[in-house]
Order: C-alpha cells, then sequence, then structure tokens
C-alpha cells in the first residue's frame, strides 16, 4: 500500500491536469488551444518519477507547481468566468507542494 502523502500528491498532479484539460470545455475561453496545451505538458513530465519514488523528482515538482498556484490566483482574481477553474487549480498546486516537500522529507529520511 503506498503512503498516504504519495497518493496526495499522484491525485493533486491528475487534478491539476484535468483542471488544465478542462479549459477545452469552457465555451467563452480565452485562452487558445496552443496556451492549453502549453500549459498542461509540463504537469505529464514527472509521473514517472512519482510512481518510481525519485527524490529529486518530489524536490523540484515544488517549483512547478508554484507556476500553477500564480496561474490560479491571476485567473481567480482577473477573471471570473473562471472562478471554479482558478479555485481548483490553487488549492490542487497547494496540496502538491506541501505533500511533495513532506514525501521528500520522508524518502530522505528512510531511504
Amino acid at each position: 500500500m503506498p503512503h498516504p502523502l504519495k497518493s496526495s500528491c499522484l491525485v493533486a498532479l491528475s487534478g491539476l491536469v484535468f483542471c488544465q484539460l478542462s479549459l477545452f470545455l469552457i465555451p467563452v475561453n480565452p485562452l487558445d488551444p496552443y496556451w492549453i496545451i502549453l500549459l498542461t505538458l509540463p504537469l505529464l513530465l514527472p509521473y514517472k518519477g512519482l510512481i518510481s519514488d525519485r527524490l529529486y523528482t518530489y524536490k523540484w515538482i515544488g517549483f512547478l507547481c508554484l507556476f500553477y498556484f500564480s496561474v490560479g490566483i491571476s485567473e481567480l482574481v482577473s477573471n471570473p468566468e473562471l472562478k471554479i477553474y482558478a479555485y481548483l487549480t490553487t488549492i490542487f498546486s497547494i496540496v502538491l507542494f506541501v505533500c511533495s516537500i513532506y514525501y521528500s522529507r520522508y524518502l530522505r529520511f528512510n531511504s
């Protein structure tokens, strides 16, 4: 059975991917499809490292999710039509950041 922090990281990362892909479903979309793909592709890179418990992946994914935190906050302030998207992106990025930090500490001390 995987560690709960590892499971939380994978769920939060998958939630971020689905949030970015959900922009295709919004009828009044201010972003071009190219920007949506550009927002989604970096999130697909760390899956292999997260599943195989690579400590380095858990360390640098914190930097990656801070970008999505800033995207969520800026959309929350500037675009009221995307309020649900902004809340979900912000929440998933915070959960991913916190869980990746604590799980990397766990891996470092239990390796």
